[in-house]
């Protein structure tokens, strides 16, 4: 028995000595460099508030009004419009006796921030001096004196944007588009009526004849309504006889201000360097045309501890993440939601994105969209391929930067048969919106690019 136990003994340490053998072959056999290096890293980013000149001034909806934020300034929604006509329109003859009732503007709204009852007058001025070029691209800082004088008063009106003339049978819960109704004198009345026929032939004939109006506000900052439908409406009746009686007969003329004709927001922000003051460890976020972030990413310093890292291994980033964080809700801006998509272009393409409304394809993936998680209050950019790109140039010096500009957008998305989402339009937010971030110069919680990668 001890003999079979020696020979037990003598057998394990043999199949223990030979599987550390295989082992330490193992590891023998795999060359250093074809060691896989997983890391990550930290990286700090500067950043500040950029005050923009303007963005484009063709937008869907039409704003109108001012608001005013004790923490965010003042903005200001003015609009330029033409409206189109019935192409080849014809009114009824002399013999059916025509005769105008009411010119009325018509000025559809679903959405509008600020107070409910506060009052709010807008006028309405006749554009007289230079026309809106159809094929011209208008920034939001355009020049209103170049395109009239504001001596042709059509008319004023104050409104809120709760209707308070509603009938109180109405139910606040029924489905009613909320407009604002304007009714214009009978100067205005009879020049409509009684324009020549051949006005009727195309756009452009009309334009001459009308080129527009300008609609601003001159009392209140507390509300800003969004404009989705603006028409004008000529209403008129005539008589014709039927089984020899008069009959009357009641019709409009529909003038809308649509895509064939152009719609142009100019928006202003008085004193916001002034108003917009905050200590660097925080950023500001408004729309429209306000305040964005720009950020600056040290590429260079990325490279050097990247490449330190790994080598001459090949890079590949798996993320690349910026979490760009807002503070605590203030209660003060009751009025001011924060914007939920926010875009990340690098200066360059902002300013050919404002100018053009031209965004990087979808190949070269430098436009990256963040959207709002109300989960972690706040946003976050993955700029893996972005950055990909940069860090496997070989011309990246060590103090190198990127700079971008994070702008509030609307994001346009369309679903496929398949289930996926596309993106189909990206255009700059025009309605008010605002939050305010944590900066690179945070104490508490510096913006920061965190970047996990690995070499093999």
């Amino acid at each position: 028995m001890k003999k079979y136990f020696i020979y037990v003994i003598i057998a394990l340490t043999a199949i223990f000595t030979s599987c550390k053998n295989d082992d330490s072959v193992g590891i023998t056999i795999q060359p250093q460099e074809d060691e896989i290096i997983v890391a990550s890293d930290t990286f700090i980013i500067e950043s500040e508030n950029y005050y923009v000149p303007a963005i484009s001034a063709q937008a869907d909806s039409m704003i109108l009004g001012e608001f005013y934020s004790a923490k965010y300034g003042t903005t200001k929604a003015e609009l330029l419009l033409q409206i189109a006509p019935p192409i080849n329109y014809k009114f009824p003859e002399e013999k059916y006796n025509p005769i105008p009732d009411s010119l009325v503007l018509m000025m559809y709204y679903n959405s509008w921030v600020g107070s409910s009852y506060t009052p709010l007058e807008f006028s309405i001025y006749e554009i007289n001096k230079q026309a809106i070029d159809y094929n011209t691209q208008y920034l939001s800082n355009l020049n209103i004196g170049d395109f009239t004088d504001s001596t042709i008063l059509m008319g004023k009106r104050l409104m809120t944007s709760i209707d308070l003339s509603r009938a109180d049978s109405v139910s606040e819960d029924t489905a009613i588009t909320p407009y604002v109704r304007y009714k214009f004198d009978q100067v205005q009345l009879e020049r409509f009526f009684n324009m020549p026929q051949e006005v009727y032939q195309n756009e452009d004939a009309f334009l001459n004849e009308f080129k527009g109006l300008y609609i601003t506000t001159r009392y209140g900052s507390s509300t800003m309504i969004c404009f989705n439908e603006i028409t004008m409406h000529l209403y008129y009746h005539y008589t014709y006889q039927k089984n020899g009686k008069d009959t009357i007969v009641n019709t409009t003329v529909i003038y809308p201000s649509n895509k064939e004709v152009r719609q142009l927001n100019k928006f202003t922000h008085p004193n916001i360097e002034q108003i917009a003051v905050c200590d660097d460890s925080l950023n500001y976020i408004k729309s429209a045309a306000g305040i964005y972030p720009k950020i600056r990413i040290p590429i260079g310093k990325m490279s050097k501890k990247i490449y330190n890292t790994i080598g001459d291994k090949q890079l590949n980033i798996n993320a690349a993440e910026i979490i760009i964080e807002n503070i605590e809700y203030d209660k003060s801006d009751v009025y001011m939601s924060n914007p939920y998509y926010l875009l990340a272009l690098t200066t360059e393409q902002f300013d050919d994105f404002i100018k053009y409304n031209t965004i990087p394809t979808a190949t070269d993936t430098t436009a990256v969209i963040a959207n709002y998680s109300y989960i972690t209050d706040s946003y976050k950019l993955d700029l893996a391929y972005f950055i990909t790109k940069y860090l496997r140039n070989e011309m990246v010096e060590d103090d190198d930067v990127i700079e971008m500009i994070l702008m509030p957008v609307i994001v346009e998305t369309a679903s496929a048969t398949t289930g996926a989402t596309s993106v189909t339009a990206i255009k700059p937010l025009t309605q008010l919106a605002a939050t305010t971030i944590r900066s690179g110069k945070n104490e508490y919680s510096p913006m920061r690019i965190k970047i996990l990668y690995n070499g093999f």
